[in-house]
């Protein structure tokens, strides 16, 4: 029998920590973490990274946060107060002291009684007066009045639409909210100021003439440039002295600055019973109550989601800076054996490698933040469009920096307490022998049967938390938040499951070694590798895992989610396929109208295929009659607006009228197909076509002609009996999606049935879209033609694109930061292995191996565990989609439900696509030269 190894009971025992060997302690640390610079660069490099992108991402949401200096300084420039319209002069509006634009209406004021009912006033007047800031001026007090409109002037090519501005803008009292950049400032009417981006657009200088053709006809001349810093640097937009540009005055577009005459709390309530908010530097600053607004609670939002991503890198990176310390703790044992053979006791071993990790943990959070700030100014710069409302300009947060240096600190202690642990339990003569054992490995049955068993109630848990969430969510009332308090287990189930694949890892990874010993001798070394040190494989494994995890939670969500949008989405027309419905000013059409806005789309897009067709009149007051198509097969809808439950199909809707007329090349237009033979067949015999099969019941489809006030909302079916009712021969065109076109016939068909149609309708096919220099050419050409009945149309055509498909950018963006994460964490892995695994190499180098096998080994081991973690990744994080959509009951009609929808191709990307990139990756920065041996000699 072998006697236990003794302790020197003579040996003196430094004891930690106490005050005098705290400092021994220290300095022992301090050279042990930079002995080795390599390691210790990376180390601190793990640490400073995710701390950078924390620090950077405060930076960024401080600097796009605006404080309340900055807002008034934005809104007020140096003034004390603003005036402005909000509606009718009527009693009963109130106002957020901080927050103008939050506000309340009193129950039973008369301001409320005319929401409740227009036509009813305090006075009996037919419509009350708009509130007019001008009059409400005190009495002495300094005033600048602001009025803000649109105006139309020559370009190089086309007119251009821009913003006008009225009143002395350059004044210094305005200074902050506009800024006069360079000249000098209009001394008279005929003189403006105007943007550098119109300079740019209109490509003419400072001292130049620029013609305005509307409101006014009037050749100005530009005296300099004036930019207003609420807006983004690219806006178009001239500055006149008052009246100069002719706007027409409206006191909802007028804003009174009031620069040295301060507005009271009380005051402030007198003027919102005459229908005016006020902005008061001195209200805003020391408000009488707190505000109720939620301007500004962005910042906490954006910070939440800055910690938790930063949380996440810390968690990830420290899973890999604990795998370092712990192999430069390995490679250290001999000097952990001195230490304990000289009197250290494992508290003091245990102090001085924690240490270790606080002072890398301090370089890398020093360094880190210091990188951060920089990357976040830049980022500013880069985001920045000149607007000071949304980049207000560069903010540093030091409280908040100062938290992440602290978390940066401790999570590089943190990484390091494994490895002091381990260091402190050192046998110390066989560390003196120089014995390279591996670290043991904790055989404790509770650990090896702890991981199958919380995978299992991980998975158990997420499904049925899911379950639990959806039948809450079911309730016809909910007055709870127990929906959110059993959704936390959606998200708690698939991190315990992880854990316990984590714990189980070791026994993963030696199935997967069973069958890659049949692969070779490198294959075989990097799996036996890899089983044999789970200290740095595992925590790889579970870094990769994670990081796979979240990105397949984020992609699965994100594809439900478009695949909800795409079948909810209802069509108006064919893609690519523009309409507009011209109606006049009281909502009745004008063929003149009608003619003049024809002519002007072939001005401005002569190339574009736009044509007139007739149209249903469907925007008729209550009392008026309004004929549509019924709904025969209409069923119960309990909710939803989708399908055979759109309510457009029992609702009129002037912009998507449900009966067309024209011809058949027009039809075709619109449905993007030829039409069928059955259909060119009604159209021929003076038939109606449906678009929809809804309307056609027997061959023929009914029409109901009653006053507008009989049709309700949310999709249900018109109340009381129809004043006539039609019935005229119809086929069905089947079409690749439901298309909001009820019925199409030609002109003389919908005569001959009496359907009353007006031809006001325009069409165009529109493949590419319209531009953004197109609709302002298309807007200033009406307006500078049209004149005073500009108003009477918005020339803009609604151009069918589809549903929004962000999916895919939202796929390649994630797809990239988890494939630099893992490619990351595998070569910080494979550099620890070589590192670690010197010996080894020796060995290889003894019995002849080329440099080609040390290669393959490690691209081998890259291989197996960035596969391992990438599939087991992949399968947890589909877990939470399932769970919140595993329904057992049928889905009412009209209900759209989120769709078990994951996209196969980007989750095969992350299984397979993710492993094989980042494979080649290390296959191509392993190391090639052979590296001389180091052989012991006796």
């Amino acid at each position: 029998m072998s006697e236990r190894p003794r302790r020197d009971s003579h040996r003196p025992t430094i004891h930690s920590p106490s005050p005098s060997t705290l400092r021994p302690a220290l300095l022992l640390a301090r050279r042990l973490a930079f002995a080795r610079t390599g390691r210790a660069v990376l180390v601190a490099a793990l640490i400073g990274l995710p701390v950078a992108g924390l620090a950077a991402g405060s930076v960024l949401v401080a600097s796009t946060t605006q404080s309340t200096e900055d807002r008034l300084t934005v809104e007020l420039g140096r003034s004390a107060a603003l005036l402005e319209s909000n509606g009718p002069d009527l009693v009963g509006m109130r106002q957020d002291p901080v927050d103008r634009y939050a506000t309340t209406t009193e129950p039973g004021s008369p301001l409320d009684r005319f929401f409740a009912d227009p036509s009813s006033t305090t006075d009996g007047a037919d419509a009350p007066p708009t509130a007019d800031p001008l009059t409400a001026v005190p009495a002495g007090a300094v005033s600048v009045p602001v009025r803000t409109g649109s105006a139309v002037v020559a370009g190089p090519r086309v007119p251009v639409s821009v913003t006008a501005v009225e009143g002395q803008t350059w004044a210094g009292a305005l200074h902050g909210h506009w800024d006069h950049i360079d000249g000098s400032v209009p001394r008279s009417p005929g003189e403006v100021l105007v943007t550098p981006a119109t300079l740019d657009r209109l490509d003419i200088a400072v001292g130049d003439s620029l013609q305005v053709d509307d409101p006014v006809q009037r050749r100005m001349t530009v005296v300099g440039t004036l930019r207003d810093l609420g807006q983004p640097a690219s806006t178009v937009a001239v500055f006149g002295t008052w009246g100069s540009l002719g706007l027409p005055y409206d006191g909802a577009s007028t804003q009174v600055f009031l620069p040295d005459h301060s507005v009271t709390w009380p005051q402030i309530e007198r003027y919102n019973d005459r229908g005016i908010v006020v902005e008061s530097r001195a209200v805003v600053l020391d408000p009488p109550f707190a505000s109720r607004s939620t301007r500004g609670s962005g910042s906490l939002v954006g910070y939440g989601y800055v910690g938790l991503a930063g949380a996440f890198a810390l968690f990830e990176v420290g899973l890999l800076a604990a795998a370092a310390f712990l192999v430069s703790s390995r490679a250290d044992t001999r000097t952990h054996a001195v230490l304990a053979s000289v009197g250290g006791d494992r508290r003091f071993l245990f102090t001085v490698v924690s240490t270790s990790g606080l002072v890398l943990g301090a370089v890398g959070a020093v360094v880190g933040t210091a990188l951060g700030i920089g990357g976040g100014i830049a980022a500013y710069h880069l985001l920045d469009t000149g607007d000071r409302a949304q980049y207000p300009g560069v903010h540093l947060p030091w409280l908040v920096l100062l938290a992440v240096v602290a978390l940066g600190v401790l999570a590089g202690w943190a990484a390091s307490l494994v490895a002091a642990r381990s260091a402190s339990r050192v046998d110390v003569d066989s560390a003196l022998r120089g014995a390279t054992r591996p670290a043991p490995v904790s055989r404790r049955r509770w650990a090896v049967a702890a991981g199958p068993v919380l995978v299992v109630v991980g998975i158990v848990t997420t499904l049925a938390c899911g379950i639990g969430v959806l039948v809450l969510n079911d309730r016809p009332v909910q007055d709870d938040h127990l929906a959110l308090v059993v959704g936390a287990g959606v998200a708690l189930g698939p991190c315990l499951a992880q854990l316990g694949v984590v714990l189980a890892a070791r026994r993963l990874l030696g199935g997967v070694a069973r069958v890659g010993e049949r692969l070779g001798l490198p294959a075989r070394i990097a799996v036996r590798d890899a089983v044999r040190n789970p200290v740095r494989t595992v925590p790889v494994l579970a870094s990769v895992m994670s990081v796979v995890f979240v990105a397949t939670v984020v992609l699965t969500f994100a594809a439900a989610s478009q695949s909800q949008t795409r079948a909810q989405y209802q069509f108006r027309t064919a893609m690519g396929v523009g309409t507009a419905s011209i109606t006049a000013a009281d909502g009745r059409t004008d063929d003149a109208l009608t003619d003049r806005a024809l002519r002007i789309v072939h001005q401005v897009l002569p190339d574009a295929d736009v044509r007139v067709l007739g149209a249903s009149v469907e925007n008729r007051s209550d009392d008026e009659p309004v004929t549509l198509p019924v709904d025969v097969r209409r069923p119960q809808c309990a909710s939803g607006d989708t399908g055979a439950c759109a309510s457009w199909l029992v609702s009129p809707d002037s912009s998507s009228p449900h009966v067309l007329t024209g011809s058949v090349d027009d039809l075709a237009m619109l449905i993007g197909h030829q039409p069928s033979r059955a259909a060119r067949a009604a159209l021929e015999r003076g038939d109606a076509v449906s678009m929809r099969p809804e309307y056609v019941r027997d061959g023929a489809v009914r029409l109901d002609t009653r006053p507008a006030s009989q049709f309700v909302m949310f999709g249900e079916q018109p109340t009381g009996e129809p004043l006539r009712s039609t019935t005229l021969p119809a086929v069905v065109e089947h079409t690749d999606q439901p298309l909001e076109i009820g019925l199409f016939l030609t002109p003389q068909g919908a005569a001959r049935h009496g359907l009353e149609t007006d031809r006001n309708f325009l069409v165009g096919a529109f493949p590419d879209g319209i531009s953004d220099e197109q609709s302002d050419a298309l807007a200033a050409t009406w307006q500078t033609s049209v004149g005073r009945d500009a108003d009477l149309w918005f020339p803009s055509f609604a151009v069918e694109t589809g549903p929004d498909d962000p999916f895919r950018p939202i796929a390649i963006v994630v797809t990239i930061l988890a494939g630099i994460v893992t490619l990351g964490a595998t070569i910080v892995a494979i550099g620890l292995a070589r590192a670690d695994g010197r010996r080894d190499d020796e060995v290889l180098d003894a019995i002849g191996a080329s440099p080609g096998v040390r290669r393959r080994v490690s691209t081998w081991q890259a291989a197996v565990l960035t596969l391992v973690g990438s599939l087991v990744g992949v399968a947890l994080g589909i877990l939470p989609l399932r769970a919140l959509t595993l329904r057992f009951t049928p889905t009412p009609t009209g209900v759209v439900h989120m769709p078990f929808a994951p996209d196969p191709a980007s989750l095969a990307v992350l299984a397979l696509g993710l492993p094989v990139l980042v494979t080649a990756g290390v296959w191509l920065v392993a190391g090639r030269r052979r590296r001389v041996a180091v052989r012991r000699t006796a």
